[in-house]
């Protein structure tokens, strides 16, 4: 920043300080999804931004600081891609299922640096990441719970709860994505796809099952004098 703090060639200091950010975020998401979080230091981070540590410290605390801002811009990554799989028509909650996961599993595969952070580093990085990973998976099992609840609405009338059934079919995606992106992506994507849909496959099988079964009808007892009486000569009897 300049000693007045006015405008350089047009770009204002907040810019300018946000445009060293962005540098350095993006430095951090290659230093981190290629090398891993405890094999990269400041220096490494500075020297791939074309930056001075003066200017890391401007924006971050320290590696863990930056390591943060880099989970969110991964994750908002996959956000985007997911999101636009589902606003996609389709004519199945299969095909729907089907489309946002091969989105996903695509975009991990493409940019194994943005798998790598999501799925491996930040199991690494530990407690420094605070709440973050437990808020983003929440975020994502709601998503799933959201649609879930949208494309069959008599579930909890069938005794199945759409968030706990979320969490299960988020968790077991999350879980195969790990062992996928750990090893390197050796599997064919559409064989990962086809694991991963199992569990939806279930779901939807198991869902028109129910649906084919009449609702459970609870028995009421008849109230009044007659009931009384009953209840009386039950009551006597040995």
């Amino acid at each position: 920043m300049n000693a007045t703090g006015r405008p350089f060639r047009g770009v204002s200091p907040d810019e300018r300080q946000a445009q060293r950010r962005r540098q350095l975020v993006e430095a951090g998401l290659d230093a981190f999804g290629s090398r891993g979080f405890h094999l990269t230091g400041v220096r490494d981070v500075c020297a791939a931004a074309r930056l001075t540590e003066r200017y890391f410290y401007e924006s971050f605390k320290n590696l863990d600081a930056l390591f943060l801002a880099v989970y969110d811009e991964a994750v908002a990554r996959i956000r985007e891609v997911v999101t636009r799989a589902l606003a996609a028509p389709t004519d199945t909650p299969t095909d729907l299922a089907r489309a946002a996961l091969r989105a996903m599993l695509t975009a991990y595969r493409d940019d194994p640096r943005v798998a790598r952070i999501l799925l491996v580093e930040v199991m690494a990085v530990g407690a420094e990441m605070g709440d973050a990973p437990q808020n983003v998976n929440a975020s994502f099992a709601e998503m799933i719970a959201g649609i879930t609840r949208h494309l069959f609405p008599g579930m909890p009338e069938r005794g199945l709860e759409p968030q706990l059934v979320a969490n299960g079919l988020y968790g077991s995606t999350l879980y195969v994505s790990m062992q996928w992106a750990a090893g390197g992506f050796r599997e064919p994507l559409e064989q990962i796809l086809a694991h991963c849909m199992l569990f939806y496959d279930a779901l939807f099988a198991h869902y028109q099952g129910l649906l084919a079964k009449p609702k459970a009808r609870t028995r009421s007892r008849p109230k009044g004098p007659a009931s009384s009486r009953a209840t009386r000569r039950t009551r006597r009897d040995p």
